[in-house]
């Protein structure tokens, strides 16, 4: 049998994620968080967490305290 999709490993700009158009905005209380910045993101008074396990990030809403995913990962 051939490899799957599964098992195949790509690098380059194709991996990439699209940045969002639109900012962000925390689910509970409706802060932006994310705004979209020329060709990056700005992350606006947040506190940062990184998921040891999957690289994912999430921030803390300055104004209610609540985690929201943003698109940033870690890649060690």
């Amino acid at each position: 049998m051939g490899a799957g999709v599964d098992n195949q490993v790509a690098e380059g700009p194709a991996l990439e994620p699209a940045l969002p158009v639109e900012p962000r905005r925390c689910p509970a209380c409706r802060t932006k968080i994310v705004i979209p910045d020329g060709d990056g993101l700005v992350v606006k008074n947040a506190i940062l967490r990184v998921s040891a396990v999957t690289g994912r990030a999430s921030a803390k809403c300055p104004r209610c305290k609540t985690w929201v995913e943003v698109p940033l990962a870690y890649r060690a």
